[in-house]
Order: C-alpha cells, then sequence, then structure tokens
C-alpha cells in the first residue's frame, strides 16, 4: 500500500515532451566542447511545489536524444522521475522537451542531449 505523500507526489507528477517554446530564452547556454545546443532546466513555483522544465536550444541542426532525470527529496524519502526521447531540431529552434511537477522539497535534476557522436549538452540543478 502506498503512503499518502507517495501518493500525493504520485498525483502531481506531469510529463510533457516535444512541446516547443516561444520566448524562453537561454541566459547562460551550457555546451560541452563547442556543441551545436545548449541545454536549460526552468523551474517555476506552483501551489503544489515546483515545476522543472527540460528545455533545449539548437545553435545548428541537432538529431540526437535526450534525457532528463529527477530526483525528489523529501521527509518520506525520495523518487525518481526519468524522462527521454529523440531529438530533431532546425537551427535556431528551441523545445520543451520534458516536464514534471514535484512537491516542495529538495531535488537534482540531470538534463543531458546526446546524438551518435556523443554529449552535445549536460546541465545538472539543484535546489
Amino acid at each position: 500500500m502506498l503512503k499518502p505523500m507517495t501518493l500525493s507526489a504520485l498525483a502531481l507528477v506531469t510529463a510533457c515532451a516535444g512541446q516547443s517554446y516561444a520566448g524562453v530564452q537561454t541566459a547562460a547556454p551550457t555546451y560541452l566542447a563547442n556543441g551545436p545546443a545548449a541545454c536549460k532546466i526552468r523551474e517555476t513555483k506552483t501551489p503544489q511545489g515546483v515545476r522543472l522544465e527540460a528545455l533545449i536550444h539548437a545553435d545548428r541542426s541537432v538529431y540526437g536524444d535526450y534525457d532528463f532525470v529527477i530526483t525528489a527529496y523529501n521527509t518520506g524519502g525520495s523518487s525518481d522521475i526519468s524522462q527521454s526521447g529523440a531529438v530533431d531540431l532546425v537551427a535556431g529552434e528551441r523545445a520543451k522537451v520534458g516536464s514534471a511537477e514535484i512537491p516542495r522539497g529538495r531535488y537534482r535534476a540531470v538534463l543531458t542531449l546526446s546524438d551518435a557522436r556523443g554529449p552535445l549538452c549536460n546541465l545538472e540543478r539543484r535546489s
């Protein structure tokens, strides 16, 4: 039987993939080896906790895969959320590739974009 806190956490988790986003700027792109893409994790406070969104901006055409992993910590322990999928962007395109809402507490979120040659960008964010 699941604890009420676990049920609440599961109820709050939402996942969205492959949606473009307008107006979100990547203030400090994170590049690996002069890669063609920038990773960003956007945090938005909500009445229930925090929404984390995985954002990618392509400086050049990018075809690869992303991994978005969140570990949420609270008094009941920790839980992991893992999202992944394909990314196919043209130069200048931006995309929201994943999102999740977690209850208040600490978290660690990691976004990685890779192609056949290896990582293009990687970003870790902690609360």
